[in-house]
């Protein structure tokens, strides 16, 4: 067993003891994410690799935009890049995408989130700003005075009570002057929704342009599922009939059990109108349909 494999399992392993119900590894390649884990309605996306620099910006861009789609948290877990091991209990980021240890993952499940997160200059930490605004009125501190201890300028700790992030120097310089603590821990989805700018992909599928009658169509390149689509606010997994149908039909199957979400096979035709549980819905039908309601309601039926 490789390297990569083995994290792949002890990590799988893991969640599934901290409560979280766990698809399928997608053995299927190109994949962007490895499997998906819910717990309630936290809904994560793992890629695991042994070294980070393996991952690309294509990559980390369908990750990010695949789980944002599915209201899911992308995370790699990693153990090395090409010039040293990663740190337990800190978030690094590539491609704005969230990278942490098989420790730190531990830790957090265990309510332990980590609180330092790495940026182009070092490490920094997230200042809770109404907490630390509220702890320096209380105290009678002023801006001012805040920002002399703190080695700064006024215009930073305003910007700190705004909610900007502060090197680790200079937040534990303010947490030891008040006394209290002001840092909070990373936020890996509100981290993503600031790092990231979505980028929409071209549809160049003929069968999923079809689809765009009903609603919005994300497609996707290295998905088990050739789309996402949303039709009437739901969110549904699109595969496209090929000739490896029955294998990824079995996996969208298992993946959209786990994230709670419909899914279905579109066919040029079809002799069947369910593959491993996945509805198939023909040309024909599309193009008979009228509304979004009616085809949702197609889809649901043939479940």
């Amino acid at each position: 067993m490789t390297a990569r494999s083995e994290l792949l399992q002890d990590t799988r392993k893991l969640l599934a003891r901290a409560g979280f119900y766990c698809s399928e590894i997608c053995n299927i390649r190109p994949s962007s994410f490895d499997f998906i884990a819910r717990r309630d309605d936290t809904l994560l996306m793992i890629k695991v690799l042994s070294n980070i620099d393996a991952m690309n910006y294509d990559v980390a861009h369908e990750l990010i935009s695949v789980a944002k789609r599915l209201d899911a948290i992308p995370v790699v877990i990693g153990r090395r890049t090409c010039t040293g091991y990663l740190e337990d209990d800190i978030v690094y980021f590539r491609y704005g995408v969230p990278i942490i240890t098989y420790e730190t993952l531990k830790n957090y499940l265990l309510g332990m989130p980590p609180v330092i997160a790495t940026a182009p200059g070092g490490y920094y930490v997230n200042i809770d700003g109404e907490r630390l605004r509220r702890i320096r009125k209380e105290k009678g501190i002023s801006i001012g005075q805040l920002a002399r201890v703190a080695g700064v300028t006024r215009r930073a700790v305003r910007m700190y009570e705004e909610g900007e992030r502060a090197s680790i120097e200079i937040a534990e310089k303010m947490v030891e002057f008040l006394g209290e603590e002001i840092i909070k821990p990373v936020d890996l989805m509100e981290q993503i929704e600031n790092e990231i700018v979505d980028i929409e992909s071209k549809i160049d599928n003929e069968m999923l342009a079809l689809l765009e009658n009903f609603g919005s169509i994300f497609p996707t390149r290295r998905s088990p599922f050739h789309a996402i689509s949303e039709v009437v606010e739901e969110k549904l997994l699109v595969g496209v009939r090929d000739r490896r149908v029955k294998e990824k039909a079995k996996l969208i199957a298992n993946i959209s059990k786990v994230a709670e979400r419909h899914s279905f096979i579109i066919a040029e035709q079809s002799a069947r109108k369910n593959i491993e549980g996945l509805p198939v819905i023909e040309r024909k039908e599309i193009l008979k349909i009228d509304s979004a309601e009616e085809f949702l309601d197609l889809i649901i039926e043939r479940e």
